[in-house]
């Protein structure tokens, strides 16, 4: 009986890994909780105000689509979003599949401009995280750097590696770039973050 559960223990792990050639730019492993804050805040401030973020499930569908349920908890409170993941891009969705909003484009990163509403998207290029020292040695440590400028030219550049999505944001202030969200932790958590009815 022991002989059966590591295989069956890998398989199950396997079952939400998203099976296509391009890279998932997002989380997707149930149970990986990701915890980040904003460097620019003073301490105790930034220590209190770390966001933790959840993947509560991820369902794998037919066409390689994963769809993806992210628990968010704050001290200000939680939420969940679902974001589904096909083709190297990612869509932030509602409860019925509709897109709220376009993360990432199909065939990311390849692409290298798109448009989400009134917003621009550049790919700048690719780096390594200098924070990849807290992740495991099985981690891809080359991101891609995306700019977003809006429409009254605020500009926002964000850091995304494979396999956890988003790890470092900066915001152009004064012509200085300074970091906004950095990811500070990474784990498992067994039980939801987010009581359920």
């Amino acid at each position: 009986m022991r002989a059966l559960l590591v295989p069956m223990a890998l398989l199950a792990l396997l079952a939400c890994q998203p099976h296509s050639a391009t890279s998932v730019y997002g989380p997707w492993e149930e149970g990986l909780t990701l915890a980040f804050e904003d460097p620019s805040q003073p301490q105790p401030q930034r220590s209190a105000d770390r966001l933790q973020v959840r993947v509560a499930r991820c369902k794998l569908g037919r066409d390689v689509t994963s769809l993806v349920q992210l628990d968010l908890v704050n001290p200000r409170g939680q939420m969940s979003l679902l974001v589904t993941y096909q083709g190297g891009g990612s869509m932030l969705v509602d409860d019925s599949g509709r897109v709220l909003a376009q993360l990432l484009p199909p065939g990311f990163p390849a692409t290298s401009t798109w448009k989400d509403r009134d917003t621009e998207f550049t790919l700048v290029g690719r780096a390594a995280w200098d924070g990849a020292a807290m992740l495991p040695a099985t981690s891809d440590p080359i991101g891609v750097w995306v700019e977003a400028r809006s429409p009254q030219g605020l500009r926002h550049r964000t850091l995304y590696l494979p396999n956890l999505g988003e790890v470092e944001s900066r915001e152009e202030r004064q012509g200085t770039w300074v970091v906004v969200n950095r990811l500070v932790a990474r784990g498992f958590t067994d039980l939801p973050a987010i009581k359920r009815p």
